[in-house]
């Protein structure tokens, strides 16, 4: 008779874990305006002549660090077994809490750029264009597709100074967009909750794994972020030569 006894290994549904996520993380969306705008002006003033794109990091430190500690849910994993079954009902709460954190990342860095983000419909949607592209970029399945998600609108991922096309959207064309909310967040966390699943794996490894790559997510955002709410790209502008004759008669004339 062998000693001890061994506890039933729990099974993991990722499509299970999002539906239950998604409850959660549909409430994350409306993050506070006037405490994102505390957190950038602090940094502003110990820093004014700074340009904004050099103040993102600064800026969003704190949500890089908390959505790292999003997987202390995943704590109670260090116990195989009962501990890991534990954990495992927690991913859906760690993903609305990295949520939380990616979208106040993403407000943070529009008031940085000096964007007015008083207009709900507006903002809402931009934030959601940042989720799709950091899905996108997330994903290595090929699954996620934006154009099935944002329609005619996905040539805005990736483009910069892409709020400056959607403040030009018609009232309809907001509201595509907005209907596919559903649709993105659910890309969003089947792309970030694998990896926060490999936090479960025991004896503290898979939580240290998943930290860092919630770090990895926020940076991913944040990167989208700035390119959503930052300047134009700068097109470079050709500068016609005159040809010498032509200067010297137009001095010639003076």
């Amino acid at each position: 008779m062998t000693g001890g006894f061994n506890l039933p290994k729990p099974e993991f549904d990722i499509e299970a874990t999002v539906e239950r996520a998604m409850a959660l993380i549909n409430r994350t969306l409306q993050p506070s305006l006037e405490e994102a705008q505390k957190a950038v002006d602090k940094v502003r003033a110990g820093r004014p002549l700074v340009a904004p794109g050099d103040l993102v990091n600064q800026v969003t430190r704190g949500n890089r660090i908390r959505a790292a500690r999003a997987v202390s849910f995943s704590l109670p994993s260090i116990l195989p077994g009962v501990g890991t079954a534990i954990s495992a009902a927690a991913v859906p709460v760690a993903l609305r809490e990295v949520l939380k954190e990616a979208v106040s990342a993403t407000i943070k860095v529009g008031l940085l750029h000096d964007r007015d983000l008083t207009d709900p419909e507006l903002t809402r949607i931009a934030v959601l264009l940042v989720l799709t592209e950091g899905a996108v970029k997330l994903d290595k399945t090929g699954r996620i597709r934006p154009d099935a998600i944002l329609g005619p609108h996905a040539s805005l991922i990736g483009k910069a100074a892409a709020y400056d096309a959607l403040a030009a959207l018609t009232a309809t064309q907001r509201q595509e967009l907005a209907a596919s909310q559903s649709e993105i967040l659910r890309a969003w966390a089947l792309a970030v909750g694998p990896p926060l699943l490999a936090g479960l794996l025991p004896f503290g490894l898979g939580p240290m794994a998943a930290a860092n790559y919630m770090q990895y997510v926020l940076k991913g955002t944040i990167t989208a972020a700035a390119r959503v709410f930052g300047p134009p790209a700068i097109v470079p502008v050709a500068v016609e030569e005159i040809p010498d004759r032509e200067v010297q008669q137009d001095d010639q004339e003076s």
